[in-house]
């Protein structure tokens, strides 16, 4: 039965029961009715807008569009898609249509919103971008593809259907997480006209440094088996593990911060001795660098208490036995051997490791790699939005339409585009960038255009004996407390890092032969004076 032939009053009152009229069948395609590799498109002109305009206003606007389609692709045929430092914009291009014979563009006006989401893919599973608030939850999986991004939006529905949809809301856990929308924008009118098609248009945000607010996937390096295992465990130093009874380098000496065997000119008494405190060295670095053992975290208070047990025997100063816990040896020979500390309290190396059994070996070994799950905790953080080389992305539009009067709007969206990679800072294919140096008889001309501000510390080491900063004897800071301002020329700067940069690139080439790939030199003609 039609409302309409019902009295006004009884029509108000069952509208809101009824089920909502059908909506306008309407599509959102790739620009031109292409299939999923239409989508995106790449400029390498610095305005880039005007340019997509001035293409789409031509009449041979489909093949200038061929032209920008697919311009770079790995070996195995997978889009790839370049930043825009490589001087490369990449563009995502829509038409909105009517589902009827001829489709006929749609009148803009009955479109409410637009916009475009970017989505991964992995494992089989698409994942959006996600937002809680003012917190960025970063990619999560997708339950269902079609859901509005926004949540508000998502939740509504008509009151014919609410009772329903609410029962089934009841059932799951609810969500207000909202999808990362980017803004689709309508072409200029004439644009549109000359074409004959509703054109939506955006630039992709793929240099986006954008991460996650949660913390990263937790590596538990205790859980690990196999080979995995094996290779962690064998990169432990044997001071770490189960180990016979084995004399110390230097036993009985007073420790010196010469002895440093992981400098670049050690100083040890003896050369038996070198190799001995080669391994010392990476195990004391071991522990402090890698393992943190002197950190908050559970590993690093259960390796420190296993080192607490450990007893080396050891002579005070009066030449009587005694023993040091290998903690508190540990500790001090950090602070001289390799922080280059001055021996103020005489500590003297102990006479020798003791035997470590299998179960102390054990609990050590553990220990270290519970303190290796910390660190990981400390130094890595959530990969970026774009960052693993290897992720997979497609883009996906989406309009909401205008519904009937009392009618939610109805959301439509694309088809995904073809997955694509992002390329990585250093993998540009565009343009270089061209860097004019001086010519040497115009060094004369080449004013300081740069200061740099320098603490006192660092100002008394660069005015003093270069020979004696190589050898590491540096210089004592200033009793004077007075810092320095010293200016240069950015042009020079440059020149001298260039001929650095080309000795140490031809030194390298004896061992890596990448002078064929990240050098090129060509000669140009250069116009002389007064010609």
């Amino acid at each position: 039965m039609s409302l309409d032939l019902l009295h006004p009053a009884e029509r108000r009152r069952l509208a809101p029961m009824m089920p909502p009229e059908p909506h306008h069948e309407v599509v959102i395609r790739p620009l031109g009715a292409g299939d999923s590799k239409s989508v995106i498109a790449t400029s390498r002109i610095i305005k880039f807008v005007q340019g997509l305009f001035e293409d789409l206003g031509a009449d041979d606007w489909k093949s200038r569009l061929a032209a920008m389609r697919g311009i770079r692709r790995d070996p195995d045929g997978r889009l790839k898609l370049s930043l825009p430092i490589h001087r490369s914009h990449q563009l995502a291009l829509f038409e909105v249509a009517c589902l009827q014979p001829g489709t006929p563009r749609l009148d803009p006006k009955k479109i409410v919103s637009q916009g475009l989401v970017i989505r991964r893919y992995r494992a089989g599973r698409w994942q959006g971008w996600m937002n809680q608030g003012k917190k960025v939850s970063g990619w999560l999986d997708i339950g269902l593809t079609d859901a509005d991004p926004d949540p508000a939006r998502r939740h509504s529905s008509h009151p014919a259907n609410r009772a329903v949809r609410e029962a089934i809301a009841r059932t799951k856990a609810p969500s207000n997480l909202a999808e990362e929308v980017v803004d689709l924008y309508l072409a200029p009118p004439d644009v549109c006209s000359a074409r004959g098609r509703t054109i939506l248009f955006a630039v992709l945000p793929i240099a986006s440094d954008s991460r996650s607010d949660d913390p990263p996937p937790r590596v538990d390096y205790a859980a690990l088996q196999g080979e995995d295992r094996r290779l962690m465990e064998e990169h432990f130093s044997s001071y770490l593990k189960a180990r016979a009874r084995t004399p110390l380098p230097c036993a009985g000496a007073t420790l010196s911060k010469a002895w440093n065997a992981l400098s670049s000119k050690p100083q040890p008494p003896s050369a038996a001795d070198a190799a001995q405190l080669g391994a010392l060295a990476t195990f004391l670095q071991q522990m402090s660098v890698e393992l943190d053992w002197q950190g908050p975290g559970a590993g690093a208070r259960a390796l420190k208490s296993e080192m607490d047990r450990i007893q080396l025997p050891t002579r005070d100063s009066h030449g009587r036995a005694t023993t040091v816990s290998a903690s508190v040896f540990v500790d001090k020979a950090t602070r001289i051997l390799l922080g280059g500390e001055d021996n103020k309290d005489g500590f003297v190396m102990p006479l020798e490791w003791p035997k470590i059994d299998s179960a102390t070996g054990t609990r050590l070994t553990r220990a270290a790699l519970d303190c290796l799950s910390a660190r990981h905790a400390q130094l890595v953080t959530s990969p970026g939005k774009f960052e693993v080389a290897s992720d997979l992305f497609a883009v996906r539009g989406f309009i909401r339409v205008k519904g009937p009067e009392g009618c939610q709007d109805r959301l439509v969206w694309s088809q995904p585009s073809e997955t694509f990679r992002v390329a990585a800072w250093w993998d540009g294919d565009g343009p270089t960038t061209r860097i004019s140096l001086p010519d040497l008889s115009q060094l004369g001309k080449l004013k300081p255009n740069v200061t740099f501000e320098m603490p006192p510390f660092l100002g008394n080491l660069l005015k003093g004996d270069m020979k004696k900063l190589s050898d590491g004897e540096g210089s004592e800071p200033s009793k004077l407390g007075l810092g320095w301002l010293c200016s240069f020329s950015i042009p020079i700067i440059t020149l001298c890092a260039f001929i650095v940069l080309n000795i140490f690139l031809s030194l390298f080439d004896i061992f890596l032969r990448w002078m064929l790939f990240i050098k090129i030199c060509i000669p140009i003609p250069v116009k002389k004076e007064g010609g």
